[in-house]
């Protein structure tokens, strides 16, 4: 008698338990030839979140291996290529052409005789009773750093050490007169620059757009002529 009431106690025990598997969602236990781990112990009044979070402890997840190559948008910082700063004070590009002795000196921005500027400047030098070869000019590329560019024109005035510098154009007047000077103001009036006379006047491509400037630059080459002739 007691054994059946046992057997059937154990029988409502085991439909008890199978009952919360189902509601929990449970519909297929496996068996296997090894062992079987044991299964979480679930409290009837939990639901399904409950379970899976139970199943959840019981069996973690590994985490996923990282895949090669891969980088994460949190990690991935742009790499900004930085380019080596120009470097400061370069020395302008400086022609020199003719007499590298020669007693009078030109100075100008651009490229030297050639181009149109160029021949007008030849044709003013052929005026003034000279050929190119009897005289120097320097030409210089506009722009760049003017305290570099006035340095290096200054040395290369100093070893062709000429009697008269003649400035043709603002450029040429900045660079040897300084920053500040206005052609404008000292146009054909002799300029002392470290104990050489200098004539500041008009640059060629001004001709070449108003011929009326021509008798301007032709007065100040004759004062330029005096000057070398011995005349004050």
């Amino acid at each position: 008698m007691a054994e059946m009431e046992e057997r059937e106690l154990l029988l409502r025990s085991l439909k008890g338990y199978l009952g919360d598997l189902a509601d929990s969602g449970v519909d297929e236990l496996a068996f296997g030839a090894g062992p079987v781990a044991a299964a979480p112990v679930v409290a009837v009044s939990a639901g399904p979140a409950a379970v899976a979070a139970s199943a959840s402890a019981a069996n973690p997840v590994a985490p996923a291996e990282p895949v090669p190559g891969a980088t994460s948008a949190a990690s991935e910082v742009p790499q900004v290529s930085t380019a080596p700063d120009s470097p400061a004070g370069v020395e302008p590009v400086c022609r020199q052409e003719g007499n590298p002795r020669a007693r009078l000196l030109f100075l100008m921005a651009g490229a030297g005789y050639a181009g149109a500027a160029g021949d007008l400047l030849a044709k003013i030098i052929g005026a003034m009773k000279f050929s190119t070869n009897d005289v120097c000019l320097l030409s210089f590329d506009a722009g760049g750093d003017a305290a570099v560019g006035a340095r290096s024109i200054a040395a290369r005035i100093n070893t062709v050490a000429p009697e008269v510098v003649v400035a043709l154009g603002e450029e040429a007047t900045s660079l040897l007169l300084g920053p500040h000077a206005s052609l404008e103001q000292v146009r054909g009036q002799w300029q002392d620059v470290r104990g050489r006379a200098v004539m500041p006047t008009l640059h060629p491509e001004l001709l070449l757009e108003d011929e009326g400037l021509k008798r301007h630059v032709w007065e100040d080459m004759k004062l330029v002529m005096r000057r070398l002739a011995g005349a004050s």
